[in-house]
């Protein structure tokens, strides 16, 4: 098989971007700033949706800057120490050449960090991944670049973000502009391709530059004759194209291997698996009893998500698929529907997806609470929180010294005081909390001196 086409003809200079000219001069702008010393603003953050560019110009930046790199992913490393230890010794104050040689920054040059994936932090494994980014780019000697899909979700976790990062904002190419990017591929593999087919690439594209040039490459891999493609055979580039064959199939298995093996290739987890399929079973099974059976077997198959959930134990995952896949096809088994049906997109994830933001943000203002009054979240819930909350609103010093003993941040305050947390209230507060905090940090350095052990930091009584 060939290289693949995203790295062989991955930009190698900012000048060869296609697009979004402003988020590069912006990137200019902010690296330029590092050449007469430190900036005020050691980070950039590069927001915009998956494939249309950013990771290759944070590389293309550090090439026309001369500076070397190092790239790591937040998704894979989702907690405070492994941040720390990656990123936080890529961005000490010194660096490295390329064969590992520890060199001054007056000797070498300049080390990028590439944090991709910066917004996917989420749940217990992720405890203080988001503390760490910003306490990494506030100790940092060295340019920091945050990738994100959401800048929202990174903001909301990691609210020092917003003053301690410039922003980049990257917008989907517009298939006059996929055309050309694929156009000058075909140039430089000596490939003549027709104009129906390119046209049909970049508008099922949807902006998507990534997957343009991989269906480029698939459909011209191994041929010599283009001129009889079929450019309407090339389906549409989006996951619903995909989830209505990988479902069709797995309805219509025979046996239980076959329905499990159909949704190997499918990129999602299988408590996802689980809502597709169940939103989808009465549209494909229409006789009560075969649709009661499947129903049974996708309770059965969550019984075993929540043991994975509660256990860890992720080897119980593949009874799940068997139950949901297997066991759902077999029991449509004798009961046909009236037609290939349209597969729907769970309408619990849309409600999942309005309430993740404030839901989030509840359970980690109960969880600080219930640590520190030695409770349950549910007990935090259902009755310290909703009390501190009345009780804030109108003390505004007992949010300070909430704020200071449980480490609330800008979201925590705007869900407590029940105001957006972009409002001048919670900015007055969180400037109060966190000049407090710096304060009491630096007398209690002034304190212990020297050479002297750290004690444990107390907690103020409220």
């Amino acid at each position: 098989m060939q290289e693949p086409w995203t790295e062989k003809y991955r930009p190698r200079s900012l000048r060869d971007i296609i697009g979004n000219e402003m988020a590069v001069r912006a990137m200019r702008r902010w690296a330029e700033s590092w050449t007469s010393g430190m900036p005020r603003r050691k980070a950039l953050v590069l927001m915009g949706e998956p494939g249309i560019g950013k990771t290759s110009a944070a590389l293309a930046l550090a090439t026309d800057m001369r500076w070397d790199h190092i790239e790591m992913n937040a998704s894979d490393h989702r907690n405070a120490s492994s941040i720390q230890s990656v990123a936080g010794a890529g961005s000490a104050n010194q660096t490295f050449s390329d064969s590992g040689e520890f060199m001054s920054t007056s000797r070498g040059m300049r080390k990028l960090v590439i944090l991709d994936e910066a917004d996917n932090l989420f749940g217990n494994q992720d405890r203080g991944g988001a503390k760490a980014i910003s306490e990494t780019i506030r100790d940092s000697g060295q340019p920091i670049i945050l990738i994100v899909n959401d800048y929202n979700e990174l903001a909301r976790k990691s609210p020092a973000v917003k003053t301690l990062a410039e922003k980049a904002v990257f917008s989907r190419l517009s298939a006059a502009e996929v055309m050309r990017v694929l156009k000058s591929i075909l140039a430089s593999e000596d490939l003549t391709v027709p104009a129906a087919v390119l046209e049909r690439i970049s508008a099922n594209a949807g902006g998507d530059l990534r997957a343009a040039i991989n269906d480029l490459q698939m459909i011209t891999e191994g041929r010599t004759d283009f001129e009889h493609v079929d450019a309407d055979a090339l389906g549409k580039r989006n996951q619903d194209k995909e989830m209505q064959d990988v479902f069709r199939a797995m309805f219509r298995s025979q046996s239980i291997r076959d329905a499990r093996d159909s949704t190997f290739g499918l990129d999602m987890t299988p408590d996802d698996l689980i809502m597709w399929i169940e939103e989808s079973a009465p549209a494909e099974i229409r006789e009560p009893a075969c649709l009661a059976g499947a129903f049974d077997s996708i309770s059965k198959s969550d019984v075993f998500l929540g043991r994975t959930r509660q256990l860890q134990h992720y080897g119980l995952w593949a009874y799940a698929k068997e139950l949901m896949t297997g066991g759902v096809a077999l029991a449509k088994a004798g009961s046909p529907g009236p037609g290939p049906p349209e597969y729907r997109f769970p309408g619990q994830f849309i409600v999942m997806s309005r309430a993740k933001g404030p839901r989030a943000v509840r359970n980690a203002v109960a969880d600080k609470v219930a640590q520190y009054t030695h409770t349950s979240r549910r007990c935090a819930l259902d009755s310290t929180v909703p009390v501190l909350s009345v009780m804030v609103k109108r003390d505004d010093e007992l949010l300070l010294e909430m704020g200071r003993t449980l480490d609330l941040d800008d979201a925590d305050v705007g869900y407590l005081l029940g105001v957006d947390p972009d409002s001048s209230r919670v900015s007055h507060a969180m400037n109060r909390i966190r000049g407090d905090a710096a304060r009491a940090e630096d007398a209690g350095k002034a304190e212990k001196g020297p050479g002297r052990p750290r004690g444990r930091k107390g907690l103020t009584e409220f």
